[in-house]
């Protein structure tokens, strides 16, 4: 009885919460892309934000073909409904930077993605195409799932030095560590919100550790074929800091302007890009330390 009184208070107060973050952060940001912006919306797959109807000058990148995607998602019941919304595919990801794969002197307002970044294999990398690929004063949005709100709920976030051992020595598919946090920690349960403690009964891991070693040995292997796994984790306090330490290495120049409270099983993030190669003042060396020693003793255990 009183887990079910748990679990319904915490879904009402998600709902409230969900509700009030987006009325509050997410729709003035996405209501403020303007209908006539070139804009790049990456793996937007059965559920594009941007259509080409609405926005004439969208472009869509994912992973396969628009006829590849819909012949994949007709065959799963739970969203074969959805086939429909598929986009044509303007540019195939084969693993080459993204700029390598947009015709030259194109560039983009507004660079939306959704569920993606958590998938990057090289994240800085990743980073780096992205803000090539703005015009000035352009933005990038990025929804990304809070893992505290699905099955990655027992993992630890994200932080620099993952990021970093990857882009140092970069491979074509994920590390064998990224496989093993993923298949490890994965949980049966992606309830979409923030779980209270009567969410866990019952719940379990979804895969044995032996079978999550065995997929971190094979990744190993030259042969290995890419397997997609949530690589990176985050909450929008680590997203936060790692964004901030990237931008004091100088490996990124995109700063996050907004990074709102999570929603639902999301947060979202607008970053934009300045146009100097590193911080280039000492006050702007002291704001980002600040904001890393602030960002950084939230996430204290």
């Amino acid at each position: 009885m009183l887990s079910a009184i748990a679990r319904a208070w915490s879904y009402r107060a998600n709902k409230l919460r969900r509700s009030w973050v987006k009325r509050r952060y997410i729709a003035p940001v996405l209501d403020s892309v303007a209908q006539n912006a070139v804009i790049l919306e990456i793996g937007g797959g059965y559920s594009p934000r941007y259509v080409k109807t609405r926005h004439p000058h969208v472009h869509h990148l994912d992973h396969c073909s628009a006829d590849e995607l819909r012949a994949k998602f007709a065959s799963d019941p739970a969203v074969a409904h959805l086939v429909g919304n598929i986009q044509t595919v303007d540019f195939v990801s084969d693993g080459r930077p993204i700029e390598q794969l947009v015709p030259p002197g194109l560039r983009f307002d507004v660079i939306y993605g959704s569920h993606t970044l958590e998938h990057q294999v090289d994240l800085i990398g990743h980073l780096q195409s992205l803000e090539a690929l703005l015009k000035p004063g352009a933005r990038v949005i990025e929804v990304i799932p809070d893992l505290r709100t699905c099955f990655d709920a027992l993992r630890y976030p994200t932080v620099t030095s993952d990021v970093l051992a990857v882009h140092l020595s970069p491979t074509p598919n994920h590390r064998g560590k990224q496989v093993f946090d993923s298949l490890s920690r994965e949980i049966d349960k992606n309830l979409g919100r923030r779980m209270c403690w009567a969410d866990w009964e019952g719940g379990r891991f979804s895969h044995g550790l032996a079978q999550a070693y065995e997929a971190m040995r094979a990744a190993g292997r030259a042969d290995q074929v890419y397997r997609d796994t949530h690589a990176w984790t985050f909450t929008p306090e680590s997203f936060s800091l790692l964004m901030v330490e990237l931008r004091l290495l100088g490996l990124t120049r995109l700063e996050p302007v907004m990074v709102s409270p999570t929603y639902g099983n999301q947060f979202c993030a607008v970053l934009t890009r300045d146009d100097s190669p590193a911080p280039s003042s000492d006050a702007t060396v002291q704001r980002l330390e600040r904001q890393r020693w602030s960002l950084a003793r939230s996430l204290r255990i």
